[in-house]
């Protein structure tokens, strides 16, 4: 059996926002006419959702996506980056987004809930060779 993998289908509240933030933020490329965007083989197509919409309703809280940076460094260049994506989109009352950085002795993981409450996990774990 052969197939390909074809761009993952994101519903977002607010479509344009969360175009800014995976190019802010990530450094997606975004193709405005098709409503993609692309890093590497990760490939999204965004839909916006509305209140009334017949849009599949899923929950997002269930979708996580999870990386590995190579050092610590990257960690603190999207946390740079995204703290600069929420100065320049200010952000209005009802929408909820967060970041969150959780280490141990080993291991950092930085956690970005975005403007659907999706999950997007970056993972350092500094190797102890001894």
């Amino acid at each position: 059996m052969e197939y390909e993998c074809g761009p993952l289908l994101l519903y977002s509240q607010d479509k344009i926002r969360m175009m800014d933030f995976l190019s802010d933020v990530f450094e997606f490329e975004v193709d405005c006419e098709s409503d993609c965007i692309q890093r590497g083989p990760l490939q999204l197509k965004l839909f916006e959702t509305k209140v009334h919409d017949t849009a599949p309703k899923t929950n997002n809280n269930a979708t996580v996506f999870s990386f590995k940076v190579a050092n610590e460094q990257e960690l603190k260049e999207i946390m740079s980056k995204y703290n600069f994506f929420l100065y320049r989109k200010s952000n209005s009352p009802n929408i909820v987004e967060s970041l969150e950085l959780l280490q141990t002795d080993t291991k950092k993981v930085l956690t970005i809930s975005d403007i659907d409450q999706r999950l997007w996990q970056f993972e350092f774990e500094s190797r102890t060779d001894a």
